[in-house]
């Protein structure tokens, strides 16, 4: 990270008025003190989580992604420092993801890793937090995302993996921590990036959203008895969607979809009781975007984006009560591989922060301030 040395200290900051009053809102990195190792690992993404149960967000840090890496616990101290870190795994693996549950009710929370083509992986944790139990699961598939939830709502969690040119396939849990049950959906032609799992239209059971590469988006509903043989599609054929999340932008009791793409514009899809998706909200500049998650920021009650894109800079979008965004750029002088943008409060102080996963160089992450 040479090209921090050089840099003086840069610090984002923005001023808006909220309900009446003005607040200023920072994007604080330190000039690059303010990352999670400082390594130049291929980072997939970064997942936080409570994994000792401490009561602070700690570091899941996937690399690889095509090739073999370590993979690793980042331990927050409480205050937004990564000081100590655990590998995760014997091996160094081809990892995409990695996620955290308490998978057999042991009271312990284990860890789940996602792989490109070699076995994906569980490690259970125990009372030492040394992770050494492990077992494989699901198909060896190019995987690019996992996300984990009770889909069959039996009290247990599940495992929903996003293949690329594989079908998709949820892992279902036997509430012991096994996975020997698996439904696919999707096909093999299919190229999904990402799997939003979230009870879109209000009746108890929990839906599939995907990210798909040079294709239409897919919502596929849960009726219940798991077979999501049909889908809707969404979004435009041509685009290279890489990232979706999900939250109700306009507030009138329907989910909404941003979607981040890849040399496009990134969209809003707003939903309906019809759930046509046909009111789109098209931001203005087209980018190179990997990442992108929803997260009110500045705590004003309306729901902003933060962009993660391929070698440009990163972006907020601060929502407005207008409908509008104001943009704030993180720092300028970095225009990284940014693979994942993770969202969490890691200092306890009420504001969420913003956490990158950079390829081939650190990943940082930015505490946001009220000043």
């Amino acid at each position: 990270m040479k090209k921090f040395r050089k840099q003086i200290l840069l610090l984002a900051f923005l001023t808006i008025s909220i309900y009446g009053f003005s607040q200023d809102i920072t994007f604080f990195n330190a000039d690059g003190m303010f990352s999670i190792g400082t390594q130049s690992n291929r980072t997939a993404s970064i997942t936080l989580t409570d994994i000792d149960q401490d009561g602070d967000l700690d570091a899941l840090v996937a690399n690889g992604r095509h090739w073999a890496e370590q993979n690793y616990i980042y331990y927050n101290d409480g205050k937004a420092g990564f000081k100590t870190a655990l590998p995760i795994g014997k091996f160094m693996e081809a990892s995409y993801a990695m996620k955290s549950a308490d998978f057999n009710n042991d009271g312990f929370m284990d860890i789940v890793v996602a792989n490109d083509n070699i076995e994906n992986k569980i490690y259970f944790g125990s009372a030492n937090q040394n992770f050494d139990k492990e077992i494989s699961f699901g198909s060896k598939s190019p995987s690019r995302n996992m996300e984990i939830g009770d889909i069959d709502k039996d009290g247990d969690m599940d495992i929903i993996l996003s293949n690329r040119k594989a079908k998709n396939e949820i892992l279902l849990n036997d509430g012991k921590g096994n996975f020997s049950s698996t439904i696919t959906f999707g096909n093999n032609t299919d190229q999904t990036i990402q799997t939003k799992v979230i009870d879109l239209n209000g009746d108890g059971f929990l839906d599939l959203i995907t990210a798909e590469r040079n294709t239409f988006n897919k919502i596929y509903i849960n009726n219940g008895k798991l077979d999501f043989l049909s889908s809707i599609e969404f979004g435009k054929e041509v685009d290279e969607t890489r990232s979706i999340d999900i939250g109700d932008f306009n507030k009138d009791g329907f989910l909404d979809i941003v979607v981040g793409n890849l040399k496009a514009v990134n969209s809003i899809y707003f939903g309906d009781k019809d759930y046509t998706f046909n009111r789109v909200f098209d931001f203005p500049s087209r980018r190179m975007t990997y990442s992108i998650k929803i997260a009110d920021l500045n705590q004003d009650g309306l729901l902003d984006i933060i962009e993660g894109n391929s070698e440009e800079r990163n972006y907020v979008h601060l929502g407005q009560k207008n409908g509008e965004f104001i943009e704030i750029g993180l720092r300028e002088d970095l225009k990284d591989d940014t693979y994942n943008i993770e969202i969490g409060d890691l200092n306890k102080d009420g504001f969420p922060d913003i956490i990158e996963s950079n390829s081939g160089t650190w990943n940082l992450y930015y505490l946001t301030q009220k000043k």
